[in-house]
Order: C-alpha cells, then structure tokens, then sequence
C-alpha cells in the first residue's frame, strides 16, 4: 500500500496554510489544520509522507494530484477557476455526510444557501442541523465548498476554519464575481 502524501499550500492574503493530502491518486484532504485532518482520517502525522511542495514527486501519482490541486487553487486565488477538477475520495464520510459533500459541490461559485435550503436539497428538509454537522466533518473543505452555507437568517454559521477564513472566502468569491 503507497502511503499517502502530504504537502502544504501557502494562500494569498494571509490565510492560513492549507495541509493538501492525497491517497491512490486522489484527494483526500484539504484542511487548515494539521490536526484535524489526522484526526478525520484516523491516522498519524507517521502514516503520511511528507513533501515539500517544490518538491513533489510530480511522477507519483499522489505527486500528481497534489499538483493539480496546488495549479487549481492558484488559479481560485486568481480569480480564474471557479470549480475543481481534482480527483476527490470522500470514502472517510458516511453515507449521509457523502450525500451532503456532493450537494456542496452545486452550489455555484460566488452565491450561498443556508442549511435549511441545503437539507431540501438532499431531500431531507428537517436535517438542516445534521447536515451543518456534515459542513463540519468536511475533509476538502474549499474544493467542496462549505463555506458557501450560511444560517437562514443570514449569518455566518460555522467554519471549521474559522469564521475568519469563511468571510475572506466569501469576500474572494463575491469580488471575483463581480
């Protein structure tokens, strides 16, 4: 079994770093806490081989799509992409948290719904607290955009990255729309 790997990206306009993880080819973390991915995916800062990014095996295929992963969430900070390519493993959720990480991915680019809306939208209307719950068990976090959900009364809710990180997100988002 390869191990997975794990680099970190360094964000433009002082966000904190993101840890990027992937597995077999495909991502499986996107976090700005070391921590808390270990701690979503069971594992140990030991289980994971550590590369700097310029200094990834781009011939691995982890290597690969950490690369990817780097290009595409440079071209998010530069206002040019406004979905995601890279390969995605959401195998560390449930069934309904993975039901609630693909319903994330609709949301498009620059807008946000509330949890009430984001419960309807899985079929589930009165399992708006579950899915804020779902939000906040979100290993790709930006990819599968959670912040993109707010309260029905139009506050910010929650981040798992801090509400700081959210608005900065949000501010991105809304002045590349624009």
């Amino acid at each position: 079994m390869i191990m997975p790997t794990i680099t970190h990206y360094q964000p433009p306009f002082e966000l904190p770093i993101i840890t990027l993880i992937a597995k077999d080819g495909k991502l499986i973390a996107l976090d700005w806490f070391t921590q808390k991915s270990e701690r979503l995916l069971g594992m140990s800062a030991d289980d994971f081989e550590y590369q700097k990014m310029d200094e990834l095996d781009r011939q691995s295929t982890n290597g690969q799509v950490l690369s990817q992963t780097i290009q595409e969430l440079d071209e998010y900070f530069d206002g040019k992409r406004t979905r995601f390519d890279v390969a995605l493993d959401l195998s560390s959720g449930t069934a309904f948290q993975q039901q609630v990480w693909q319903a994330l991915l609709s949301i498009p680019y620059g807008q946000t719904i509330s949890y009430a809306k984001l419960a309807e939208r899985i079929g589930k209307p009165t399992a708006f607290r579950a899915c804020a719950n779902a939000n906040g068990k979100n290993p790709i976090s930006l990819i599968i955009p959670c912040h993109r959900v707010i309260a029905s009364d139009g506050g910010l809710g929650g981040y798992t990255g801090g509400i700081d990180i959210k608005k900065a997100l949000l501010a991105h988002e809304t002045r590349q729309g624009q």
